[in-house]
């Protein structure tokens, strides 16, 4: 844990990214910091952002760490955006004039404020889905761009000198959610508040960069039926013979079905039920290395262009960056039920990673239930009557994708990162055996160059 001690004499606390106590089979890690170097797993990324998260100063009046810690006040649901203070601005004053509701600014949708936002902290049922949908995301091979977040509390009156200032929003669902908050607060109920009644606890999450928040093509089951990479995972024929996949135009068809097959699998097991109005859509720079691994990000930096083989390719890729819609149990059907049934290809790595962990919630290994149950309570911060319920919904997906696997209604053809890699094999040999050249070629030179011993 990261501790905050702040001014009003209580302690904040921030959860570090701590090591998951089981590692699938398919995943390499570094022996260092089990991180993978791939985007298969808990990654170095990961990590600095969690570290980064862990280490924002609410209270910090001045300097580099000081930040703005405003109320949301749009869309449906209540929380406090954390904001990179814009250089013409001091901390109280952003806070005071850009904290409340301002006529014509604050709208149903958007609340547009000065400074770049960086986090957000939301607390409650939504923090618990956010932090669950975060890890398991991970442990199944880093799907659809989930945003880095941790566990952190915040003390209460900081958290309801905040919420003052959103007894007007933008949106009737998010005054409301608001009130609720307040009340909740003020009675110290243990949905938000530790004991003690000092301290509040929820979910901090990364603010992600490059989106494009909830394009209206995703809003409905029947816009999403209108693209082109639906029939690539609606078809019952082997993906090689919907796509070409040796021509580069088809990794954009493939990177979308596998993403979207990623992200309806993870919102049946969390029961998300308001996902199509919450996909988002961010145009990724895509290269393969010399060492023959498949890298994307929304930046690439001149290090990135000189490890690259391949030329940058500009692709689109699906992002749930909310994920606080979920843990709703009870639910049988949701807005991505369709989706999922009428899917005939997924990819191998969250297929196995599914049985993987479904097998190990079953004590596959001595303890592995208990140990996994304590790691989501004690580090990821999750109630263990959810954890229970996501442990039964996790389990019922996997058996239900390994019957469809075995009935071969669904194939494991869907593979990205692989068709990607296979597409610039030659560069990559090309790369290897000129490393290898050169290399060679400097040990020859250094044993020339090595005096020989007086006799």
């Amino acid at each position: 844990m990261v501790e905050h001690p702040i001014p009003n004499g209580v302690t904040e606390v921030a959860q570090r990214l701590v090591q998951f106590p089981f590692t699938p089979p398919d995943a390499k890690l570094k022996e260092k910091d089990a991180l993978s170097v791939s985007k298969d797993w808990f990654t170095t990324h990961d990590k600095s952002e969690i570290d980064r998260l862990d280490n924002l100063d609410f209270y910090a009046s001045s300097g580099p760490q000081s930040v703005g810690v405003v109320p949301k006040l749009h869309n449906t649901s209540a929380g406090i955006e954390i904001y990179q203070l814009p250089p013409t601005l001091g901390k109280e004053t952003f806070e005071k004039t850009e904290g409340p509701y301002r006529s014509g600014v604050t709208k149903k949708f958007s609340n547009k404020r000065s400074g770049k936002k960086i986090a957000k902290f939301k607390v409650g049922t939504i923090a618990q889905s956010g932090l669950a949908g975060f890890w398991v995301s991970r442990l199944l091979g880093h799907l659809v761009e989930v945003p880095p977040v941790t566990y952190r509390t915040m003390d209460i009156q900081e958290f309801e000198k905040v919420g003052e200032q959103a007894r007007t929003t933008g949106h009737p669902d998010c005054t409301q959610a608001w009130a609720d908050l307040r009340a909740m607060a003020k009675s110290g109920n243990p949905r938000i508040v530790l004991s003690g009644g000092k301290l509040v606890y929820g979910a901090l999450a990364q603010n992600p960069r490059g989106e494009n928040s909830s394009p209206e093509d995703y809003w409905t089951v029947g816009a999403i039926r209108g693209h082109s990479f639906y029939k690539v995972l609606s078809s019952r024929e082997p993906v090689a013979s919907v796509l070409n996949l040796n021509d580069v135009k088809a990794l954009q068809d493939l990177a979308l079905a596998q993403d979207m097959t990623r992200g309806v699998i993870l919102d049946s097991i969390f029961r998300q039920v308001d996902r199509l109005g919450n996909i988002s859509v961010a145009v990724l720079q895509h290269y393969v290395t010399a060492e023959g691994q498949v890298k994307w990000d929304d930046k690439i930096s001149d290090k990135d262009k000189a490890e690259a083989v391949s030329p940058l390719l500009a692709l689109k890729r699906i992002m749930y960056k909310d994920n606080d819609d979920g843990m709703n149990w009870g639910r049988d059907s949701i807005s991505v039920t369709p989706i999922l049934n009428e899917t005939h290809h997924i990819d191998q790595t969250i297929y196995n990673r599914l049985q993987w962990l479904a097998a190990l919630m079953q004590d596959s290994e001595p303890g592995s239930d208990e140990k996994i149950k304590d790691y989501f309570v004690n580090v990821v911060h999750i109630s263990g009557e959810n954890y229970d319920k996501l442990k039964a919904s996790l389990i019922k997906q996997a058996a239900s994708l390994k019957n469809r696997v075995e009935s071969k209604d669904i194939q494991l053809d869907l593979d990205f990162e692989g068709t990607m890699k296979k597409l610039y094999a030659k560069e990559v040999e090309a790369a290897q055996a000129a490393k290898s050249t050169a290399t060679a070629t400097t040990s020859a030179t250094s044993v020339e160059g090595t005096p020989t011993p007086a006799p």
